[in-house]
C-alpha cells in the first residue's frame, strides 16, 4: 500500500481494531508507532482502498500477530482526533471488531513490537487505556 500520511492528514482515515477472542484471553500488541507509540492496544491498522473494513481487520491481524481469525463481527466503532498548534495532527475513525482466534502463533509483527495473549480478568490491572478495557468488556457481553 502506499505511504498515508498518518499525521496532519487531509481526511479521516478509517482504520480496524479487533478483539481477537480465544477462551477467555484477547491479544494486546504494543504500538511500534505514532499516535499512542510504546502503549498497549487492540491489533489493527488502516482500511486500504477498495478493501472491506471485515476484510481489513484479517489482514490486520495476520500482518501484525501472525493469526488466523474467522466469525468477524462489528463491535463498536470510536473516534481519535488529535489537535496541536497546527491543526489536526491525527483524525481517525476506527472500527472495532470482535473475532474469533482460528490459528497461527501470536507474535509481534508489522508494527507491533510486543503482543501478549492476555486474560479477560486480567485486563482492568492490564496497562492500556480505559477505551479498550470498555471495548473488551462489550466483546464479551460486559457492559
Amino acid at each position: 500500500m502506499d505511504q498515508i500520511k498518518r499525521n496532519y492528514p487531509q481526511v479521516p482515515l478509517l482504520g480496524v481494531g479487533v478483539v481477537v477472542i480465544r477462551d477467555q484471553e484477547i491479544v494486546l500488541v504494543k504500538r511500534g508507532q505514532a499516535p499512542a507509540k510504546g502503549e498497549w492496544s487492540l491489533p489493527g491498522g488502516l482500511v486500504e482502498l477498495g478493501e472491506k473494513a471485515a476484510d481489513a481487520a484479517a489482514r490486520e491481524i495476520s500482518e501484525e500477530c501472525r493469526l488466523v481469525i474467522r466469525d468477524i463481527s462489528l463491535l463498536d466503532y470510536f473516534e481519535f482526533i488529535d489537535w496541536s498548534i497546527k491543526g489536526i495532527k491525527y483524525h481517525f475513525v476506527v472500527l472495532e471488531f470482535r473475532a474469533l482466534y482460528a490459528g497461527g502463533e501470536l507474535a509481534a509483527a508489522d508494527d507491533s513490537i510486543e503482543a501478549r495473549w492476555i486474560h479477560t480478568k486480567d485486563i482492568d490491572a492490564f496497562p492500556c487505556s480505559v477505551q479498550i478495557k470498555s471495548i473488551v468488556r462489550k466483546a464479551f457481553g460486559q457492559y
